[in-house]
């Protein structure tokens, strides 16, 4: 039986025998527990079981709403949907909901969305999930900006709303917005209205030419992930200026957990960031290619300045070619930092490599992944791997796991898996993985390896091919 025919028939009488419902003999508070693990719609159909269970789907705390799961009719889902929802909530007796949940596929009209919103606004909802496709601008009633109840406020569309005067969010935790062209009224206030935020996902569509300030001080935030998409002006685009004008200042001194996307390579402001545990970043992936001068990097360093704390750290290969492009510029230190994985485009993104070696002196694990580039970048085909002048310290007495994806057995990679073998004092495993090489060419790498010599006596080599 499928999973979509489990939905379809959510309850089953089961007989154990002499005829005897169990199901409908358990507790009212069970049942409509176990209701409000199950979308709405499903919940709501138990209705027509028996008398017992009409109006227990009216007590379960959590709604959840697919349109995908709501009939169709000749007109097609929305209409069908809305009119789903309306009834629910005309008939939900409940004074509080824990969950308010909507996912729509068709486009549902802002005027509803406002509506339901509203509605579960005054029930003192705790948890709101609005999900809405394609993106579209979405209004958002006022009131939504001063409950007192909401902890977890997650809205995936494009939304663009007039700031209210007064703002405040007592309780939120968790707020995931994806914003369309927000003004500094609302970036500069929306996040540091609400103290006790410890988990913020932003979405933001901005132009290069709009100066928006990003104003991330919350004293609670734990997790961050921030995504910024840039349209660049066709004035602009012709005149290779690719840069956004965008600042992200974050002030987040419990902060564990940062992401960075970002495309076009905003300015940063990290302050604060001792408890940092894990970092992410991704910038400048339509930009690294004009950069005209080497300052052109510098919000890239003035990142890593800011995450020198960090012990786990992933850095993308456009980072790595924007570091690479400002070659001659020291990186930071990185004395906490237990795992480093760096990915870049196949024959590019790794003079830096050595520089990264010499900055993580209590490195215990590291990665690297070499990726194809898109097949609409023409990226150079050098490896530029330079061997250190002096064996790194993490070499020398912490580095026990390193692992490459993507090996080609290619001079420079062979010399480079060479140099770590003779140097690495504390390696107990290193991993390669081959991608799409030719029977003989598997053979010679398997025989190189073998020649190599290794300064750790507890060095196991593991080798696994893709074909």
């Amino acid at each position: 039986m499928t999973s979509m025919s489990k939905h379809q028939q959510p309850w089953k009488k089961v007989n154990n025998g002499d005829g005897e419902d169990r199901i409908s003999s358990l507790p009212d508070s069970l049942l409509i527990r176990i209701l409000s693990l199950i979308p709405t719609k499903y919940a709501f159909r138990t209705s027509i079981l028996s008398s017992r269970w009409k109006y227990l789907w009216a007590s379960v705390p959590n709604l959840d709403f697919d349109e995908l799961c709501s009939p169709r009719t000749i007109h097609g889902y929305g209409s069908s949907f809305i009119s789903f929802v309306d009834r629910v909530l005309r008939f939900h007796n409940l004074p509080c909901l824990k969950r308010f949940r909507v996912k729509g596929h068709t486009g549902i009209h802002v005027s509803c969305l406002h509506r339901w919103i509203s509605v579960a606004i005054d029930r003192c909802v705790q948890e709101i999930d609005i999900e809405s496709y394609p993106f579209q601008i979405l209004s958002l009633p006022s009131e939504l900006f001063t409950s007192k109840t909401l902890l977890s406020l997650k809205l995936f569309s494009d939304l663009k709303f007039d700031f209210p005067d007064s703002v405040f969010l007592p309780n939120l935790k968790v707020l995931h917005v994806s914003l369309h062209h927000p003004g500094n009224d609302l970036t500069q206030q929306l996040f540091s209205s609400c103290p006790l935020l410890e988990d913020l996902h932003i979405r933001a569509n901005v132009r290069n030419t709009e100066e928006i300030i990003f104003n991330v001080c919350t004293p609670a935030l734990k997790k961050l992930e921030f995504r910024l998409v840039v349209f660049v002006d066709n004035e602009y685009f012709q005149r290779g200026v690719m840069f956004s004008k965008s600042k992200v200042v974050v002030n987040a001194p419990l902060l564990k957990d940062l992401t960075i996307d970002d495309d076009y390579l905003a300015g940063y402001s990290l302050k604060n960031m001792s408890s940092l545990v894990k970092a992410s970043i991704q910038v400048g992936h339509c930009c690294m290619q004009v950069l005209g001068k080497k300052e052109d990097a510098d919000p890239l360093f003035m990142i890593l300045e800011g995450i020198t704390s960090v012990k786990f750290l992933t850095l993308a290969a456009t980072t790595m070619g924007g570091l690479d492009f400002a070659n001659d510029k020291k990186l930071p230190l990185f004395p906490n930092l237990a795992y480093l994985e760096l990915r870049g485009h196949i024959g590019y993104s790794w003079r830096r490599l050595p520089d990264f070696l010499c900055s993580v002196p209590n490195l215990v694990t590291l990665e690297l992944r070499k990726e194809p580039p898109p097949e609409h970048e023409m990226w150079i085909q050098e490896f530029g791997w330079t061997e250190p002048q002096e064996t790194p310290t993490c070499l020398l007495s912490h580095l026990e796991t390193i692992s490459m994806t993507g090996f080609k057995g290619q001079d420079e990679e062979l010399k480079l898996l060479k140099y770590f073998l003779e140097n690495g004092k504390a390696l107990k495993k290193v991993m390669i993985q081959c991608r799409y090489l030719a029977i003989q060419e598997e053979r010679n790498i398997l025989k190189g390896l073998a020649m190599y010599p290794r300064v750790s006596k507890t060095c196991q080599i593991e080798v696994f091919f893709q074909v």
